[in-house]
């Protein structure tokens, strides 16, 4: 049996590439985005300054100092969303719908099947020229045959490069590596395995699971790691989100913490259309909504409460969720946010309860009859195959707004 095929795609500073496809100008020029206040953090800077020696995170005046001619952006969530979607959307479209998205400029994908006995690195290669043709954003692509070795390849492969990691690249590419470049380990988890003398990737790779220093680091995770290390790292992308027990969608914000409302609710209200097109998708009602916000400190915080009408209207559910975001929400920087939709019971079931009450004030006879026609017919057919005309027009509407990370259902439907 082959191995699987897995890549990591990165986009090359994205925040910067993404200005840079709608304003050209600022192409070839030292870029940094930020807010407008001199002490102002910069949460991306372009590869002009990186040769320089820029960072993420550095303040305003220190990038300054290093080139006085840098170009300063203001922040634009609502670009980097819908951008972002756009190219998760066409992946998904032409390539393939096996995506596990790990941020909003990244994502890991299995092509085993589309690259079969083929080369990898000639389907990673279109893959890159088409999205800089199509969205005019640069990327790099990590290959490798797991998920932790086509992250490190995308790291070592930036920018705008492809690179693959086999099995027997592993000792003289992933080992040598300095510690604090294994993927999940942080500065202060780095410098405790530095006192053990575990300096490089390697050194961990050569080192027992049952070593109680390190269990005392890692707890229960401490063979799992050693095993990434060692090359035989989890090539299973993350499906959680197909539990049918709830629906929902979750995002940190790896680059800046947010304190902008508007920002904010912009987001939740993007995570609100994607659960709503996954909970249609599955002809699902939430009977419960929650709202989680992620602090400064990487802690979530949730509360939930029971829908005022039942529905998986994108509208309906960010007003649920927005309540609950003014609740949990003390106006400081935020870390992620999330919504979640819980009970789930079929529409179809629950309008056949539903069909035995009277009719809605508000609605004529005629339309409430064939809304129970409609609502028995779908119920026969266990799909939602008929659909009022003023309905379907209002979701069509929606459907040009309405953007989705590949994380989203698959809908089965062929309407």
């Amino acid at each position: 049996m082959n191995k699987k095929v897995i890549f990591h795609m990165d986009f090359d500073s994205y925040f910067v590439s993404a200005h840079r496809s709608i304003n050209p100008a600022l192409k070839n020029k030292p870029v940094a985005i930020g807010r407008r206040l001199k002490r102002s953090i910069v949460s991306s800077v372009s590869y002009e300054l990186k040769k320089k020696g820029a960072k993420v995170g550095w303040p305003k005046n220190k990038i300054l100092d290093i080139d006085p001619h840098t170009v300063f952006v203001e922040p634009n969530f609502d670009l980097y969303l819908s951008l972002s979607n756009k190219i998760f959307e066409y992946i998904s479209e032409k390539y393939t719908k096996n995506i596990e998205v790990f941020s909003i400029d990244e994502c890991w994908m299995d092509v085993s099947d589309v690259v079969g006995n083929s080369d990898p690195c000639k389907l990673a290669k279109k893959i890159q020229s088409d999205i800089l043709n199509h969205f005019d954003i640069p990327l790099t692509i990590g290959i490798s045959y797991n998920k932790f070795l086509a992250k490190l390849s995308t790291n070592l492969g930036k920018p705008f490069g492809i690179l693959q990691t086999k099995l027997e690249d592993i000792p003289s590419r992933i080992w040598p590596l300095p510690i604090i470049d294994f993927f999940g380990i942080g500065k202060p988890t780095a410098e405790r395995l530095q006192k053990l003398q575990i300096n490089t990737i390697g050194d961990l790779a050569n080192s027992s699971w049952e070593n109680l220093k390190l269990q005392k680091i890692f707890g229960t995770r401490t063979k799992g790691i050693i095993l990434e290390a060692q090359g035989s790292g989890s090539n299973l992308l993350n499906y959680g989100h197909n539990d049918l027990k709830n629906i929902g969608n979750e995002l940190t914000f790896l680059t800046y913490d947010i304190d902008d409302r508007k920002e904010i609710l912009l987001i939740l209200r993007n995570l609100c259309a994607k659960v709503s097109r996954r909970a249609k998708n599955r002809n699902s009602l939430p009977k419960v909504i929650s709202c989680s916000i992620r602090d400064t400190n990487k802690t979530w915080h949730s509360k939930q409460k029971t829908m005022s009408v039942v529905s998986n209207d994108e509208d309906i559910i960010f007003k649920e969720a927005s309540k609950l975001f003014e609740i949990l929400w003390n106006e400081e920087a935020i870390r992620g946010i999330g919504v979640r939709l819980h009970k789930l019971v079929s529409e179809f079931e629950y309008g056949k309860q539903l069909s035995i009450f009277t009719k809605p004030e508000d609605e004529n006879t005629q339309t409430f009859k064939i809304k129970n026609i409609i609502n028995d017919v779908n119920y026969q057919l266990r799909d939602k195959k008929l659909k009022l005309a003023s309905e379907y027009n209002r979701e069509k509407k929606k459907q040009n707004i309405q953007t989705k990370f590949l994380q989203e259902d698959i809908a089965k439907k062929n309407l």
